[in-house]
């Protein structure tokens, strides 16, 4: 199954958002990333890699996966040459032409955005689903894992408008059924 992560890069704002210790994240982080590689999944970042997207790629990557990284040289919108050095740990680099058909295509070239925390960052990722949601178009479910967003739900905003599309399920759910039998509980 393809998989698209999208988590804050700043983990000790996560760790204030949540009250978990940075320690108890970033090891949730490496797990969830273990998983997806024994899994068999083909995990999607973008090359801003940094806080809950490193820790969980490089686990994945220990773990013998090989992640695929979005990445776009084109700096008219956002700055792109401090995120270019991060294309190191991709073992495939995928070029968009810029950011906007970056984030398109992280939310829409997929079949589950797994959400590891939120950030405004992560808001504007969700925001792009809610386009193809109401389309009919791009991934099956946004997985966010409960333990990683504060309060244990995703915001209200977001689920009246996605409904059971956007589901929030425990880390233990993740490791214990696939996420294909997730994806299939999405009405």
């Amino acid at each position: 199954m393809k998989i698209s992560l999208i988590g804050p890069t700043n983990i000790d704002n996560l760790s204030k958002a949540t009250g978990r210790s940075v320690a108890e994240i970033e090891t949730l982080a490496a797990e969830i990333g273990r998983e997806l590689a024994i899994g068999g999944h083909e995990l999607t970042t973008m090359y801003n890699y940094g806080g809950m997207l490193k820790v969980a790629g490089d686990a994945y990557r220990k773990a013998g996966g090989k992640l695929r990284m979005l990445y776009t040289r084109n700096d008219f919108d956002w700055e792109t040459v401090p995120y270019l050095s991060n294309l190191a740990f991709a073992d495939i680099q995928l070029e968009t032409k810029d950011w906007h058909e970056l984030l398109w295509t992280l939310i829409t070239k997929t079949d589950v955005v797994l959400c590891v925390g939120l950030s405004s960052g992560v808001f504007t990722e969700m925001g792009y689903m809610n386009w193809n949601f109401q389309e009919k178009k791009g991934a099956k479910a946004l997985v966010g894992i409960k333990e990683l967003i504060r309060g244990g739900e995703f915001p209200i905003e977001l689920t009246l408008q996605m409904r059971d599309f956007a589901r929030v399920v425990p880390f233990s759910e993740l490791k214990t059924e696939s996420l294909k039998n997730i994806v299939h509980k999405v009405k």
